[in-house]
Order: structure tokens, then sequence, then C-alpha cells
């Protein structure tokens, strides 16, 4: 899981076999400073996928000569002298939920086979603008929805990737790829980061247009951003936001808040203890945030507010189609069906208080640390997982980022969660470059000592 970093990353540009473990910021520099071609990264990542797809299964659709053809244009477009943009000759996965024009996008679901969109989505249209080449499209359950997909977890094949995003996180945890695009309604991008151990950052609701993607819930329809580190995921959100290309360190320690929200509950105790060990040892206090009672509720809105919308979107198709979904999807459009319009405004209303809540939260604090997830990954017949970590943050369209800071019981990953003000995006991204420094020196200081 740990990226190559420092100067030893130059030291392998010799050996296309590891290229795929550089990290993304080294790989556009050494591109852009014509110590690396476009053509050999994307060799050493069509090598990799080649290994290890037919375990991990991240991919609903590849096209290894499309692939290597778009990094032989790339190539020469920079041999032409043209001007490069952030991500030029950059290997980049696209979660299957997004249109692609030259690619099918069937958003996981049977109901979609071999469907071709004759644009591309917003977000893949940026990731062509800044000079990204998409290999392919990651694997999703069906329409997003709390499912498993075909995704093994990478760390190990018997537990799950997490929830719709999984193939996404996969893929870049795996060195298939070193960034993905992922979505996120309530989880879809954060669970997976931490069952796989990837850095992900879920940035504020309207970030960037969602266009051409499968939008479920537009109040909670999020652009979701995977990689191996806060600064590849600051590169890549620079793709979308130049402001965030290049963010700077704290010149100031944080202000962090530890919550212990809706669905603590269901928090392994070796979670539990994880995150106190990592909170006890930063050189900052962190104190305990109560949330507002109204917070009891979330949880609750955001999924009535769900199924609210996959039975007004889904509610009127013919019953073969129907049946033809899967058991989540079925399930959560006869709960949606059942809603009246009252109930669905009172959601809304409840929603909106949430919200205004949330943002009197940060009045003290500059970030919010909690769990990414109850705790490590699932195993494979238990179901991808709960996502009630972020559900809260997701209806209120707070930034967050997940680091795989703790380690549970069996040595897997458990991502921390860091939460933002609304609009706060390049701040949170400072904050959780602070938190991995410190956190990494905490580590650090412990080995000595023992």
């Amino acid at each position: 899981m740990n990226d190559v970093s420092g100067t030893q990353k130059l030291a392998l540009v010799s050996n296309s076999k590891r290229l795929n473990e550089l990290s993304a910021r080294t790989i556009v520099s050494a591109i852009r400073d014509r110590r690396l071609t476009a053509v050999s990264v994307m060799e050493a990542c069509l090598e990799r996928i080649a290994v290890r797809e037919p375990q991990v299964k991240a991919w609903s659709f590849l096209d290894a000569d499309l692939a290597r053809e778009r990094a032989r244009q790339a190539d020469q477009w920079q041999a032409a002298g043209y001007p490069l943009g952030r991500l030029h000759g950059l290997p980049v996965g696209v979660k299957d939920v997004f249109d692609t024009s030259d690619m099918p996008s069937e958003y996981g679901s049977g109901s979609l086979r071999g469907r071709r969109p004759t644009e591309d989505a917003d977000a893949v249209s940026m990731l062509h603008g800044a000079g990204a080449l998409i290999v392919g499209k990651t694997t999703t359950s069906e329409f997003g929805m709390y499912h498993p997909s075909p995704t093994h977890n990478p760390l190990d094949l018997s537990r799950s990737p997490g929830v719709s995003s999984a193939g996404s996180a996969a893929a870049v945890v795996d060195h298939m790829v070193p960034l993905a695009l992922g979505t996120q309604h309530t989880a879809s991008t954060t669970l997976p980061a931490s069952f796989c151990g990837a850095f992900a950052f879920k940035p504020s609701l309207g970030f960037t247009s969602m266009r051409g993607s499968n939008v479920l819930v537009p109040r909670m329809a999020h652009v979701g951003l995977l990689a191996r580190s806060v600064d590849d995921l600051t590169l890549f959100a620079g793709a979308f936001d130049r402001r965030l290309a290049e963010v700077e360190a704290l010149r100031h320690p944080p202000r962090i808040g530890l919550v212990r929200g809706p669905g603590w509950h269901m928090v392994s105790p070796d979670a539990r203890q994880a995150l106190d060990r990592l909170v006890a040892g930063l050189p900052v206090a962190v104190m305990d945030v109560d949330l507002p009672s109204e917070f009891d509720m979330a949880l609750e809105v955001v999924l009535c507010l769900l199924n609210a919308h996959l039975a007004h979107r889904f509610g009127a198709l013919p019953e073969e189609t129907f049946r033809s979904f899967c058991p989540p999807l079925q399930e959560g459009i006869v709960a949606g069906r059942a809603l009246s319009a009252a109930n669905y405004l009172e959601l809304e209303t409840m929603a909106d208080r949430l919200t205004t809540l949330a943002a009197a939260l940060f009045y003290d604090h500059d970030a919010l640390i909690t769990l990414s997830a109850p705790g490590e990954a699932t195993r494979l017949e238990e179901g991808p997982g709960s996502g009630a970590m972020s559900m809260p943050w997701s209806l209120c369209g707070l930034p967050t980022v997940s680091l795989p800071l703790l380690r549970g019981m069996n040595g897997m990953p458990i991502g921390v969660q860091l939460v933002g003000c609304q609009g706060g995006d390049r701040n949170l991204l400072r904050v959780a470059a602070w938190l991995a420094d410190a956190a990494t020196l905490n580590v650090e200081s412990s080995h000595e000592q023992a």
C-alpha cells in the first residue's frame, strides 16, 4: 500500500515493470521533463493489469490497444511542442457510472448492456482536457447500489473491496493506475478507500459538474477521487480546480474535533482503539465534539431520500426490467413508492436543517476527525459493509478525505476520515497532508521507543 517516494522514484525509471508504482506527481513531472514517455508508463500499467486483473477484477471494460494508441498520441503531442495539461500522459481509471463516448457506459447494470453514449460526461471531458489517458472503465455495483460488484479486495482476495467505487479503489491500490475517478452519494468512495487502503477525496457538493453520470439524488451526488497519497489527490483535484493542484503546508497546527456520530455503535473495538491511539499521539489537543441530536436522524434521512429518488427514476419501468435489478435496488424502489409527497418534503426539510447545523460545527474547528468505516474490510460472504460513517457528511455536501492510517486486528487498513466545511476543500487537503505527516512521525517515534 505504501507508494514509492523521494529520490528513489527516479531510480525506477529504467525498469519498466516498476513504473506503475510511481506516484502520479512523479510520473507527470518525469513525462514533462522527458525522463519518461507516456508509452512506457502505459505499458507498465497494462502489464500489471494483465497479471492481476484475473484475481482482482477491477475493470468492466479495458481496451489495451486504445490505451496504447492514446499514449502514443500523447507523446507525439508533446514532441510537436503543444501545451501540456496537468495530467498529461497519466493513466487514469474511470468508474463505469460516467458516460464515455468511446467505451461502453453500462452503470453496472444488465439493463444497460451495450450502451454507448455519444458524448463524454463533463468530468471525463475535463480529464481529457487535462491530458489524462483513460485506460478503461472500473467496475461498479448496479447503479451504485449497496450490492457486491465483481471486484475483490487486492490486499486480501477473500475480503470485500467496499461498495460501488470499489473497482477504482482496487485499481489504484494494486498499482494498475495511479489515479481513478469514482462517485459518492452515501459512501461509495470513502468505504472502498478504507477497505482497500486508498487515499480518497470527496469534494464539496458542486465541486464539478456531474452531467453525464449516474445521479441518483442531486443533493448528494459527488465526484470521488482515489489515489495513493494526499499529494496525488491534490494533483488530481487540480484537473478540476487549478487552485487545488498545489496545496501549501499549514502555517499553524489545525483545530481538530473528534466526532463519534451516527453509526458509531457498529464500530469494532479494534477500530475504536486504533483511532484513539492515533488521536492521542497527535501534536495537538483533539476534543470530542457532540453532534446536535438531529443527527440521530441522518442515516434515516439519507436512505429515505435515496429510496424516493430510486422510485422516481426506476418505478415506472416494465416489471420485467424491475425484476432484473439487484435486490437492494428493487427494495429501494418499493420503499420509495410507499413514501408520500408530504414525507418527501419532510425529508428535504430535515436535510436542510442538518446542513445548517453541520456548518456550525466548523466555527471552532478546521476539520472533524472520525472513521471512514466501522472496521476492517468485511469478508466477501458478509457483503460490502456499512457506509454509515460517511452518510451524514454526504447528505450535508461536506468535503471529506479518507486516509489509510489505521490497521485492524487482521492487519487490514481502516481509514481515518477528515471532514471539512462546505467549500473548504483546499484547507481540508492541507489538514489531510498535515495529518498524514503527523501520523508518520508518530509511528516512527513509536518504533524508536520500542
